[in-house]
Protein backbone atom coordinates (compact mmCIF):
# COMPACT_ATOMS: atom_id res chain seq x y z
CA UNK A 1 0.00 0.00 0.00
CA UNK A 2 1.26 3.44 -0.90
CA UNK A 3 1.44 6.11 1.85
CA UNK A 4 -1.55 8.44 1.79
CA UNK A 5 -1.04 11.75 0.02
CA UNK A 6 -3.86 14.17 0.78
CA UNK A 7 -2.90 16.63 -1.97
CA UNK A 8 -3.19 13.99 -4.70
CA UNK A 9 -6.59 12.92 -3.28
CA UNK A 10 -7.95 16.39 -2.51
CA UNK A 11 -11.11 15.77 -4.59
CA UNK A 12 -11.82 12.10 -3.92
CA UNK A 13 -11.08 12.07 -0.15
CA UNK A 14 -13.78 14.65 0.80
CA UNK A 15 -16.26 12.81 -1.44
CA UNK A 16 -15.58 9.51 0.37
CA UNK A 17 -15.84 11.16 3.79
CA UNK A 18 -19.19 12.75 2.80
CA UNK A 19 -20.63 9.38 1.72
CA UNK A 20 -19.42 7.63 4.89
CA UNK A 21 -21.01 10.34 7.03
CA UNK A 22 -24.22 10.04 5.02
CA UNK A 23 -24.40 6.34 5.91
CA UNK A 24 -23.83 6.86 9.62
CA UNK A 25 -20.07 6.33 10.03
CA UNK A 26 -19.25 9.75 11.52
CA UNK A 27 -18.26 8.25 14.89
CA UNK A 28 -15.79 5.95 13.13
CA UNK A 29 -14.28 8.89 11.21
CA UNK A 30 -13.87 10.87 14.44
CA UNK A 31 -11.95 7.96 15.97
CA UNK A 32 -9.65 7.98 12.94
CA UNK A 33 -8.68 11.62 13.56
CA UNK A 34 -10.23 12.76 10.27
CA UNK A 35 -9.61 16.51 9.72
CA UNK A 36 -12.54 18.48 11.12
CA UNK A 37 -12.99 20.63 8.02
CA UNK A 38 -13.92 17.48 6.06
CA UNK A 39 -16.79 16.76 8.48
CA UNK A 40 -18.44 20.21 8.40
CA UNK A 41 -21.73 20.95 6.62
CA UNK A 42 -22.32 17.32 5.61
CA UNK A 43 -25.75 15.71 5.17
CA UNK A 44 -26.61 12.96 7.68
CA UNK A 45 -29.13 10.30 6.70
CA UNK A 46 -31.51 8.60 9.11
CA UNK A 47 -30.17 5.07 8.84
CA UNK A 48 -30.92 3.71 12.30
CA UNK A 49 -33.28 1.11 10.75
CA UNK A 50 -30.31 -0.47 8.96
CA UNK A 51 -27.69 -2.70 10.56
CA UNK A 52 -24.03 -1.63 10.45
CA UNK A 53 -23.34 -4.31 7.83
CA UNK A 54 -26.19 -3.09 5.60
CA UNK A 55 -24.80 0.44 5.87
CA UNK A 56 -21.36 -0.84 4.81
CA UNK A 57 -22.89 -2.41 1.68
CA UNK A 58 -24.88 0.72 0.81
CA UNK A 59 -21.82 2.91 1.30
CA UNK A 60 -19.72 0.67 -0.99
CA UNK A 61 -22.37 0.86 -3.71
CA UNK A 62 -22.47 4.67 -3.52
CA UNK A 63 -18.68 4.98 -3.37
CA UNK A 64 -18.36 3.49 -6.83
CA UNK A 65 -17.17 0.45 -8.80
CA UNK A 66 -13.74 0.07 -7.16
CA UNK A 67 -15.28 -0.06 -3.68
CA UNK A 68 -17.87 -2.55 -4.99
CA UNK A 69 -15.10 -4.76 -6.39
CA UNK A 70 -13.15 -4.38 -3.12
CA UNK A 71 -16.24 -5.48 -1.16
CA UNK A 72 -16.76 -8.45 -3.48
CA UNK A 73 -13.17 -9.56 -2.90
CA UNK A 74 -13.58 -9.19 0.88
CA UNK A 75 -16.69 -11.40 0.70
CA UNK A 76 -14.34 -14.28 -0.13
CA UNK A 77 -12.71 -14.03 3.32
CA UNK A 78 -15.32 -15.43 5.74
CA UNK A 79 -12.48 -16.70 7.92
CA UNK A 80 -11.54 -13.08 8.70
CA UNK A 81 -14.89 -11.26 8.67
CA UNK A 82 -18.22 -11.88 10.47
CA UNK A 83 -20.70 -13.99 8.52
CA UNK A 84 -23.45 -11.27 8.46
CA UNK A 85 -20.96 -8.83 6.88
CA UNK A 86 -19.85 -11.45 4.32
CA UNK A 87 -23.50 -12.11 3.41
CA UNK A 88 -24.11 -8.39 2.85
CA UNK A 89 -20.95 -7.99 0.76
CA UNK A 90 -22.07 -10.97 -1.35
CA UNK A 91 -25.10 -8.90 -2.39
CA UNK A 92 -22.85 -6.32 -4.04
CA UNK A 93 -23.35 -6.47 -7.78
CA UNK A 94 -21.76 -4.45 -10.54
CA UNK A 95 -24.35 -1.82 -11.49
CA UNK A 96 -22.17 0.90 -12.99
CA UNK A 97 -22.49 3.46 -15.72
CA UNK A 98 -21.10 2.44 -19.10
CA UNK A 99 -18.18 4.26 -20.67
CA UNK A 100 -18.79 5.71 -24.15
CA UNK A 101 -17.33 3.52 -26.88
CA UNK A 102 -15.15 6.43 -28.06
CA UNK A 103 -13.48 6.43 -24.63
CA UNK A 104 -12.88 2.68 -24.38
CA UNK A 105 -12.05 2.01 -28.05
CA UNK A 106 -8.38 3.16 -27.77
CA UNK A 107 -7.82 0.41 -25.16
CA UNK A 108 -8.99 -2.22 -27.68
CA UNK A 109 -6.93 -0.75 -30.51
CA UNK A 110 -3.77 -0.74 -28.39
CA UNK A 111 -4.40 -4.33 -27.19
CA UNK A 112 -5.02 -5.62 -30.74
CA UNK A 113 -2.31 -3.55 -32.38
CA UNK A 114 -4.57 -2.87 -35.38
CA UNK A 115 -7.95 -1.43 -36.33
CA UNK A 116 -11.14 -3.21 -35.28
CA UNK A 117 -12.18 -3.51 -38.93
CA UNK A 118 -9.13 -5.68 -39.61
CA UNK A 119 -10.26 -8.29 -37.04
CA UNK A 120 -14.06 -8.04 -36.78
CA UNK A 121 -16.56 -8.15 -39.64
CA UNK A 122 -19.16 -6.69 -37.26
CA UNK A 123 -18.73 -4.90 -33.96
CA UNK A 124 -21.70 -3.55 -31.97
CA UNK A 125 -20.50 -0.39 -30.14
CA UNK A 126 -23.25 -0.76 -27.53
CA UNK A 127 -22.08 -2.92 -24.57
CA UNK A 128 -24.20 -5.92 -23.62
CA UNK A 129 -22.79 -5.85 -20.08
CA UNK A 130 -20.76 -3.41 -17.97
CA UNK A 131 -18.75 -4.23 -14.87
CA UNK A 132 -16.50 -2.31 -12.52
CA UNK A 133 -13.37 -3.26 -14.47
CA UNK A 134 -14.57 -3.71 -18.05
CA UNK A 135 -17.37 -3.84 -20.61
CA UNK A 136 -18.52 -6.66 -22.92
CA UNK A 137 -19.38 -6.18 -26.59
CA UNK A 138 -20.80 -8.49 -29.27
CA UNK A 139 -18.83 -8.92 -32.49
CA UNK A 140 -18.19 -11.26 -35.44
CA UNK A 141 -14.76 -12.44 -36.54
CA UNK A 142 -13.58 -11.94 -40.11
CA UNK A 143 -11.43 -15.08 -40.06
CA UNK A 144 -14.12 -17.63 -39.14
CA UNK A 145 -17.40 -15.72 -39.13
CA UNK A 146 -17.95 -16.84 -35.54
CA UNK A 147 -19.78 -14.56 -33.12
CA UNK A 148 -17.66 -13.60 -30.14
CA UNK A 149 -17.86 -11.72 -26.83
CA UNK A 150 -15.20 -9.00 -26.56
CA UNK A 151 -14.37 -7.87 -23.03
CA UNK A 152 -12.48 -4.56 -22.94
CA UNK A 153 -10.97 -3.06 -19.81
CA UNK A 154 -12.17 0.40 -18.85
CA UNK A 155 -10.08 3.39 -19.85
CA UNK A 156 -7.99 4.91 -17.02
CA UNK A 157 -9.05 2.07 -14.69
CA UNK A 158 -5.53 1.69 -13.26
CA UNK A 159 -5.44 5.35 -12.23
CA UNK A 160 -8.87 5.09 -10.57
CA UNK A 161 -7.89 1.92 -8.71
CA UNK A 162 -4.60 3.43 -7.54
CA UNK A 163 -6.35 6.51 -6.10
CA UNK A 164 -9.16 4.61 -4.37
CA UNK A 165 -6.92 1.84 -3.01
CA UNK A 166 -4.56 4.47 -1.57
CA UNK A 167 -7.47 5.95 0.39
CA UNK A 168 -8.77 2.50 1.42
CA UNK A 169 -5.25 1.61 2.60
CA UNK A 170 -5.05 4.77 4.71
CA UNK A 171 -8.41 4.03 6.35
CA UNK A 172 -7.35 0.42 7.01
CA UNK A 173 -4.11 1.51 8.72
CA UNK A 174 -5.94 4.09 10.84
CA UNK A 175 -8.61 1.59 11.90
CA UNK A 176 -5.95 -0.97 12.82
CA UNK A 177 -3.87 1.54 14.80
CA UNK A 178 -6.65 3.42 16.63
CA UNK A 179 -9.61 1.08 17.21
CA UNK A 180 -8.55 -1.79 19.44
CA UNK A 181 -11.75 -3.86 19.10
CA UNK A 182 -11.28 -4.00 15.29
CA UNK A 183 -7.56 -4.84 15.44
CA UNK A 184 -8.07 -8.65 15.31
CA UNK A 185 -9.50 -8.28 11.78
CA UNK A 186 -6.10 -6.93 10.59
CA UNK A 187 -7.60 -4.69 7.90
CA UNK A 188 -4.20 -3.65 6.43
CA UNK A 189 -3.50 -7.32 5.67
CA UNK A 190 -6.95 -7.71 4.09
CA UNK A 191 -6.35 -4.64 1.91
CA UNK A 192 -2.99 -6.01 0.73
CA UNK A 193 -4.63 -9.32 -0.19
CA UNK A 194 -7.47 -7.50 -1.99
CA UNK A 195 -4.93 -5.41 -3.95
CA UNK A 196 -3.17 -8.57 -5.06
CA UNK A 197 -6.45 -10.20 -6.13
CA UNK A 198 -7.48 -7.03 -7.96
CA UNK A 199 -4.19 -7.00 -9.87
CA UNK A 200 -4.82 -10.60 -10.91
CA UNK A 201 -8.33 -9.78 -12.14
CA UNK A 202 -7.00 -6.80 -14.10
CA UNK A 203 -4.96 -9.21 -16.22
CA UNK A 204 -7.51 -10.86 -18.50
CA UNK A 205 -4.95 -13.53 -19.42
CA UNK A 206 -5.57 -15.05 -15.96
CA UNK A 207 -9.29 -15.27 -16.70
CA UNK A 208 -8.49 -16.91 -20.04
CA UNK A 209 -6.20 -19.42 -18.27
CA UNK A 210 -8.91 -20.29 -15.76
CA UNK A 211 -11.52 -20.91 -18.47
CA UNK A 212 -9.14 -23.12 -20.46
CA UNK A 213 -8.14 -25.12 -17.36
CA UNK A 214 -11.83 -25.75 -16.64
CA UNK A 215 -12.43 -26.91 -20.22
CA UNK A 216 -9.42 -29.26 -20.06
CA UNK A 217 -10.44 -30.80 -16.71
CA UNK A 218 -14.15 -31.25 -17.47
CA UNK A 219 -14.20 -33.08 -20.79
CA UNK A 220 -16.56 -35.76 -19.43
CA UNK A 221 -19.33 -33.28 -18.57
CA UNK A 222 -21.05 -32.72 -21.90
CA UNK A 223 -23.82 -30.53 -20.47
CA UNK A 224 -21.58 -28.07 -18.62
CA UNK A 225 -18.99 -25.92 -20.36
CA UNK A 226 -17.11 -22.62 -20.48
CA UNK A 227 -16.79 -20.35 -23.52
CA UNK A 228 -13.93 -21.08 -25.88
CA UNK A 229 -11.09 -18.54 -25.57
CA UNK A 230 -9.52 -16.98 -28.67
CA UNK A 231 -6.03 -16.87 -27.23
CA UNK A 232 -4.41 -15.14 -30.23
CA UNK A 233 -6.67 -12.10 -29.69
CA UNK A 234 -6.53 -12.07 -25.88
CA UNK A 235 -4.16 -9.82 -23.96
CA UNK A 236 -3.83 -8.16 -20.57
CA UNK A 237 -6.68 -5.70 -21.22
CA UNK A 238 -8.71 -7.54 -23.89
CA UNK A 239 -10.48 -10.92 -23.73
CA UNK A 240 -12.18 -12.56 -26.73
CA UNK A 241 -14.34 -15.66 -26.19
CA UNK A 242 -17.07 -17.41 -28.12
CA UNK A 243 -20.54 -15.87 -27.90
CA UNK A 244 -22.98 -18.04 -25.91
CA UNK A 245 -26.71 -17.54 -26.25
CA UNK A 246 -28.52 -18.17 -23.00
CA UNK A 247 -30.36 -16.81 -20.00
CA UNK A 248 -29.35 -16.36 -16.37
CA UNK A 249 -31.09 -18.77 -13.93
CA UNK A 250 -33.13 -15.91 -12.45
CA UNK A 251 -34.30 -14.75 -15.90
CA UNK A 252 -35.62 -17.99 -17.38
CA UNK A 253 -38.81 -20.00 -16.89
CA UNK A 254 -38.51 -23.78 -17.21
CA UNK A 255 -40.84 -26.71 -16.71
CA UNK A 256 -40.52 -28.05 -13.13
CA UNK A 257 -38.88 -31.31 -14.27
CA UNK A 258 -36.41 -29.47 -16.49
CA UNK A 259 -35.64 -26.89 -13.79
CA UNK A 260 -34.98 -29.68 -11.26
CA UNK A 261 -32.65 -31.44 -13.68
CA UNK A 262 -30.72 -28.26 -14.54
CA UNK A 263 -30.38 -27.32 -10.85
CA UNK A 264 -29.03 -30.78 -10.03
CA UNK A 265 -26.69 -30.57 -13.03
CA UNK A 266 -25.25 -27.27 -11.76
CA UNK A 267 -24.73 -28.66 -8.25
CA UNK A 268 -23.11 -31.83 -9.57
CA UNK A 269 -20.78 -29.75 -11.75
CA UNK A 270 -19.56 -27.67 -8.81
CA UNK A 271 -18.89 -30.77 -6.69
CA UNK A 272 -17.18 -32.45 -9.62
CA UNK A 273 -14.98 -29.35 -9.90
CA UNK A 274 -14.24 -29.26 -6.15
CA UNK A 275 -13.95 -32.97 -5.33
CA UNK A 276 -13.07 -34.43 -8.70
CA UNK A 277 -10.57 -31.97 -10.17
CA UNK A 278 -9.78 -29.56 -7.31
CA UNK A 279 -10.21 -26.56 -9.66
CA UNK A 280 -13.51 -24.68 -9.38
CA UNK A 281 -15.41 -21.52 -10.28
CA UNK A 282 -15.33 -19.41 -7.10
CA UNK A 283 -18.31 -17.15 -7.85
CA UNK A 284 -21.13 -19.13 -9.59
CA UNK A 285 -23.92 -16.65 -8.81
CA UNK A 286 -26.81 -16.24 -11.32
CA UNK A 287 -25.00 -13.47 -13.21
CA UNK A 288 -22.08 -15.82 -13.98
CA UNK A 289 -24.15 -18.72 -15.32
CA UNK A 290 -26.09 -19.09 -18.56
CA UNK A 291 -28.70 -21.75 -19.40
CA UNK A 292 -28.78 -22.42 -23.13
CA UNK A 293 -31.79 -23.40 -25.25
CA UNK A 294 -30.76 -27.06 -25.10
CA UNK A 295 -30.61 -26.89 -21.26
CA UNK A 296 -26.83 -26.85 -20.95
CA UNK A 297 -25.03 -24.72 -18.35
CA UNK A 298 -22.28 -22.30 -19.31
CA UNK A 299 -20.04 -20.83 -16.59
CA UNK A 300 -18.79 -17.37 -17.58
CA UNK A 301 -16.56 -14.70 -15.96
CA UNK A 302 -13.65 -16.81 -14.73
CA UNK A 303 -11.95 -13.95 -12.91
CA UNK A 304 -12.26 -15.80 -9.59
CA UNK A 305 -11.27 -19.46 -9.41
CA UNK A 306 -10.05 -21.69 -6.59
CA UNK A 307 -7.60 -24.57 -6.46
CA UNK A 308 -7.36 -27.21 -3.71
CA UNK A 309 -4.96 -30.13 -3.36
CA UNK A 310 -5.93 -33.76 -2.88
CA UNK A 311 -5.13 -33.52 0.85
CA UNK A 312 -7.36 -30.45 1.13
CA UNK A 313 -10.17 -32.41 -0.54
CA UNK A 314 -9.76 -35.16 2.06
CA UNK A 315 -10.04 -32.53 4.82
CA UNK A 316 -13.19 -31.20 3.13
CA UNK A 317 -14.78 -34.67 3.20
CA UNK A 318 -13.89 -35.04 6.89
CA UNK A 319 -15.36 -31.62 7.66
CA UNK A 320 -18.64 -32.45 5.88
CA UNK A 321 -18.88 -35.68 7.85
CA UNK A 322 -18.14 -33.92 11.17
CA UNK A 323 -20.76 -31.23 10.54
CA UNK A 324 -23.51 -33.67 9.51
CA UNK A 325 -22.66 -35.85 12.55
CA UNK A 326 -22.70 -32.70 14.77
CA UNK A 327 -19.39 -33.75 16.30
CA UNK A 328 -17.71 -30.55 17.59
CA UNK A 329 -14.56 -32.39 18.71
CA UNK A 330 -14.10 -33.89 15.25
CA UNK A 331 -14.70 -30.48 13.65
CA UNK A 332 -11.85 -29.00 15.76
CA UNK A 333 -9.54 -31.92 14.96
CA UNK A 334 -10.16 -31.54 11.20
CA UNK A 335 -9.79 -27.75 11.44
CA UNK A 336 -6.37 -28.13 13.04
CA UNK A 337 -5.32 -30.39 10.17
CA UNK A 338 -6.58 -27.71 7.74
CA UNK A 339 -4.62 -24.98 9.53
CA UNK A 340 -1.57 -23.44 7.85
CA UNK A 341 0.20 -22.97 11.21
CA UNK A 342 0.42 -24.70 14.61
CA UNK A 343 -0.73 -21.84 16.80
CA UNK A 344 -2.02 -22.78 20.24
CA UNK A 345 -5.81 -22.40 20.65
CA UNK A 346 -8.34 -22.38 23.45
CA UNK A 347 -10.02 -25.72 22.65
CA UNK A 348 -12.69 -25.39 25.34
CA UNK A 349 -13.86 -22.00 24.07
CA UNK A 350 -13.82 -23.15 20.44
CA UNK A 351 -15.71 -26.36 21.24
CA UNK A 352 -18.44 -24.35 23.02
CA UNK A 353 -18.80 -21.98 20.05
CA UNK A 354 -18.91 -24.80 17.48
CA UNK A 355 -21.41 -26.77 19.55
CA UNK A 356 -23.65 -23.69 19.73
CA UNK A 357 -23.35 -23.20 15.96
CA UNK A 358 -24.26 -26.83 15.24
CA UNK A 359 -27.21 -26.67 17.64
CA UNK A 360 -28.38 -23.40 16.04
CA UNK A 361 -28.41 -25.01 12.59
CA UNK A 362 -30.12 -28.27 13.38
CA UNK A 363 -31.47 -28.90 9.88
CA UNK A 364 -29.88 -28.64 6.46
CA UNK A 365 -31.52 -28.82 3.08
CA UNK A 366 -34.52 -27.06 1.46
CA UNK A 367 -36.32 -26.38 4.76
CA UNK A 368 -33.24 -25.73 6.85
CA UNK A 369 -29.96 -23.84 6.75
CA UNK A 370 -27.86 -23.70 3.62
CA UNK A 371 -24.71 -25.80 3.95
CA UNK A 372 -22.67 -22.92 2.53
CA UNK A 373 -23.89 -20.58 5.27
CA UNK A 374 -22.73 -23.02 7.95
CA UNK A 375 -19.37 -23.24 6.19
CA UNK A 376 -18.95 -19.45 6.23
CA UNK A 377 -19.82 -19.23 9.93
CA UNK A 378 -17.53 -22.13 10.73
CA UNK A 379 -14.59 -20.49 8.94
CA UNK A 380 -15.14 -17.29 10.92
CA UNK A 381 -15.08 -19.25 14.18
CA UNK A 382 -11.81 -20.87 13.12
CA UNK A 383 -10.24 -17.53 12.21
CA UNK A 384 -11.38 -15.73 15.35
CA UNK A 385 -9.95 -18.55 17.49
CA UNK A 386 -6.51 -18.57 15.89
CA UNK A 387 -6.95 -21.35 13.30
CA UNK A 388 -5.80 -19.85 10.02
CA UNK A 389 -6.85 -21.92 7.00
CA UNK A 390 -6.00 -21.53 3.32
CA UNK A 391 -8.01 -18.77 1.56
CA UNK A 392 -9.10 -21.42 -0.97
CA UNK A 393 -11.38 -22.94 1.69
CA UNK A 394 -13.14 -19.58 1.90
CA UNK A 395 -13.55 -19.50 -1.89
CA UNK A 396 -14.86 -23.06 -1.71
CA UNK A 397 -17.51 -22.18 0.91
CA UNK A 398 -18.58 -19.18 -1.12
CA UNK A 399 -18.83 -21.31 -4.26
CA UNK A 400 -21.01 -23.90 -2.52
CA UNK A 401 -23.27 -21.19 -1.09
CA UNK A 402 -23.59 -19.45 -4.48
CA UNK A 403 -24.52 -22.63 -6.35
CA UNK A 404 -26.93 -23.60 -3.56
CA UNK A 405 -28.71 -20.23 -3.83
CA UNK A 406 -28.71 -20.33 -7.64
CA UNK A 407 -30.04 -23.90 -7.75
CA UNK A 408 -32.89 -23.02 -5.39
CA UNK A 409 -33.97 -20.27 -7.80
CA UNK A 410 -34.67 -23.06 -10.30
CA UNK A 411 -35.75 -25.74 -7.83
CA UNK A 412 -36.93 -24.63 -4.36
CA UNK A 413 -36.52 -28.23 -3.14
CA UNK A 414 -32.86 -28.50 -4.14
CA UNK A 415 -30.81 -30.35 -1.50
CA UNK A 416 -27.04 -29.83 -1.73
CA UNK A 417 -26.35 -32.75 0.62
CA UNK A 418 -27.94 -35.27 -1.77
CA UNK A 419 -25.87 -33.88 -4.61
CA UNK A 420 -22.62 -33.85 -2.61
CA UNK A 421 -22.94 -37.30 -1.00
CA UNK A 422 -21.99 -39.47 -4.06
CA UNK A 423 -18.91 -37.35 -4.73
CA UNK A 424 -17.76 -37.48 -1.10
CA UNK A 425 -18.34 -41.26 -0.96
CA UNK A 426 -16.27 -41.68 -4.13
CA UNK A 427 -13.54 -39.46 -2.66
CA UNK A 428 -13.41 -41.56 0.52
CA UNK A 429 -13.12 -44.77 -1.49
CA UNK A 430 -10.23 -43.28 -3.42
CA UNK A 431 -8.67 -42.05 -0.19
CA UNK A 432 -8.56 -45.52 1.38
CA UNK A 433 -7.60 -47.44 -1.73
CA UNK A 434 -4.35 -49.41 -1.66
CA UNK A 435 -2.57 -47.06 -4.08
CA UNK A 436 -3.63 -43.99 -2.09
CA UNK A 437 -2.53 -45.51 1.25
CA UNK A 438 0.81 -46.46 -0.28
CA UNK A 439 1.23 -42.94 -1.60
CA UNK A 440 0.33 -41.40 1.78
CA UNK A 441 2.63 -43.65 3.85
CA UNK A 442 5.52 -44.86 1.72
CA UNK A 443 6.57 -41.52 0.24
CA UNK A 444 6.45 -39.61 3.57
CA UNK A 445 8.59 -42.35 5.15
CA UNK A 446 11.14 -42.08 2.35
CA UNK A 447 11.21 -38.30 2.75
CA UNK A 448 11.72 -38.68 6.49
CA UNK A 449 14.69 -41.01 5.90
CA UNK A 450 16.20 -38.54 3.43
CA UNK A 451 15.76 -35.74 5.97
CA UNK A 452 17.47 -37.83 8.66
CA UNK A 453 20.39 -38.44 6.28
CA UNK A 454 20.82 -34.67 5.88
CA UNK A 455 20.92 -33.93 9.64
CA UNK A 456 24.74 -34.32 10.03
CA UNK A 457 25.31 -32.16 6.94
CA UNK A 458 22.97 -29.44 8.23
CA UNK A 459 24.59 -29.51 11.69
CA UNK A 460 28.03 -29.16 10.11
CA UNK A 461 26.80 -26.16 8.06
CA UNK A 462 25.48 -24.42 11.21
CA UNK A 463 28.69 -25.05 13.15
CA UNK A 464 30.73 -23.75 10.21
CA UNK A 465 28.73 -20.49 10.23
CA UNK A 466 29.30 -20.15 13.99
CA UNK A 467 33.02 -20.72 13.51
CA UNK A 468 33.20 -18.19 10.66
CA UNK A 469 31.15 -15.69 12.75
CA UNK A 470 28.49 -15.52 10.00
CA UNK A 471 25.54 -16.81 12.00
CA UNK A 472 22.64 -14.33 11.97
CA UNK A 473 19.37 -14.28 13.91
CA UNK A 474 16.64 -12.06 12.46
CA UNK A 475 13.95 -10.50 14.69
CA UNK A 476 10.77 -8.81 13.52
CA UNK A 477 9.42 -6.17 15.88
CA UNK A 478 5.63 -5.89 15.55
CA UNK A 479 3.65 -2.75 16.29
CA UNK A 480 5.89 -0.43 14.27
CA UNK A 481 3.62 -0.20 11.23
CA UNK A 482 3.17 3.59 11.57
CA UNK A 483 6.81 4.44 12.28
CA UNK A 484 7.49 5.53 8.66
CA UNK A 485 4.53 7.92 8.73
CA UNK A 486 5.67 9.33 12.10
CA UNK A 487 9.25 9.83 10.91
CA UNK A 488 8.06 11.54 7.71
CA UNK A 489 5.82 13.91 9.68
CA UNK A 490 8.65 14.71 12.10
CA UNK A 491 11.11 15.36 9.26
CA UNK A 492 8.58 17.62 7.53
CA UNK A 493 8.14 19.67 10.72
CA UNK A 494 11.91 19.81 11.24
CA UNK A 495 12.38 21.04 7.65
CA UNK A 496 9.73 23.73 8.09
CA UNK A 497 11.36 24.72 11.40
CA UNK A 498 14.75 25.14 9.70
CA UNK A 499 13.11 27.23 6.96
CA UNK A 500 11.43 29.43 9.60
CA UNK A 501 14.74 29.93 11.41
CA UNK A 502 16.48 30.83 8.16
CA UNK A 503 13.72 33.29 7.24
CA UNK A 504 13.90 34.96 10.66
CA UNK A 505 17.68 35.34 10.52
CA UNK A 506 17.60 36.58 6.91
CA UNK A 507 14.75 39.00 7.61
CA UNK A 508 16.57 40.40 10.67
CA UNK A 509 19.66 41.08 8.56
CA UNK A 510 17.58 42.70 5.80
CA UNK A 511 15.77 44.97 8.31
CA UNK A 512 19.08 46.46 9.42
CA UNK A 513 20.30 47.22 5.88
CA UNK A 514 17.66 49.79 4.94
CA UNK A 515 17.12 48.22 1.47
CA UNK A 516 14.20 49.72 -0.48
CA UNK A 517 11.26 49.49 -0.97
CA UNK A 518 9.97 50.34 2.50
CA UNK A 519 6.81 49.15 4.24
CA UNK A 520 5.77 51.01 7.40
CA UNK A 521 9.24 52.54 7.43
CA UNK A 522 11.11 49.22 7.22
CA UNK A 523 12.46 47.21 4.26
CA UNK A 524 9.50 45.35 2.67
CA UNK A 525 11.52 42.15 2.06
CA UNK A 526 12.28 41.86 5.78
CA UNK A 527 8.63 42.46 6.73
CA UNK A 528 7.43 39.77 4.26
CA UNK A 529 10.02 37.33 5.67
CA UNK A 530 8.72 37.90 9.23
CA UNK A 531 5.08 37.42 8.09
CA UNK A 532 5.85 34.17 6.25
CA UNK A 533 7.83 32.91 9.26
CA UNK A 534 4.92 33.73 11.56
CA UNK A 535 2.38 31.94 9.34
CA UNK A 536 4.56 28.83 9.07
CA UNK A 537 5.07 28.85 12.83
CA UNK A 538 1.32 29.06 13.45
CA UNK A 539 0.79 26.14 11.01
CA UNK A 540 3.28 23.95 12.91
CA UNK A 541 1.70 24.78 16.29
CA UNK A 542 -1.84 24.05 15.05
CA UNK A 543 -0.88 20.77 13.31
CA UNK A 544 1.05 19.62 16.40
CA UNK A 545 -1.86 20.39 18.74
CA UNK A 546 -4.32 18.67 16.41
CA UNK A 547 -2.12 15.56 16.21
CA UNK A 548 -1.76 15.52 20.00
CA UNK A 549 -5.53 15.90 20.41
Amino acid sequence: MKPFNYLSNAVRAPEIVAILVRWGFEDLLLQLDTPQFLLKNLVRKKVTHLTAYERVRNACEELGPIFVKFGQILSTRPDRLPEPLVMELKKLRNDVDTQPFETIKPVALKALGRELEEVFAEFDPHPVAAGSLGQVYRAKLISTGAEVAVKIQRSEIHKTISADMEIIGWFAKQVHARIEELRPYNFPSLVREAEKRLEEELDYRNEADNAEIFIALNTEQANVFAPKVYRELTSRRLLVTEWVEGFAPDQITLEPEVAERVARMGGESIFHQIVGTGFFHADPHPGNMLITDDQKICFIDWGQAGQITMQMRFHLADMFAAITERDAVKVIRVAQHMSVDDRRIDRRRLEKEITFLLNKHREFGPTGTKMGTVGLEMLYLFGSNGIEVSPDYALLSKSILCVEETARILDPHFDIQKVARPYLVKLNKERWSFSSIRRQTLFPMLNMLRSMQRIPENMQRILQKVEDEKLQINFHHTGTENIEETINASMNRLTVGIIIGSLLMGSSLVITTGVRPFLWGYPAIGIVGFVVSGLLGIYIVISTLRKHH
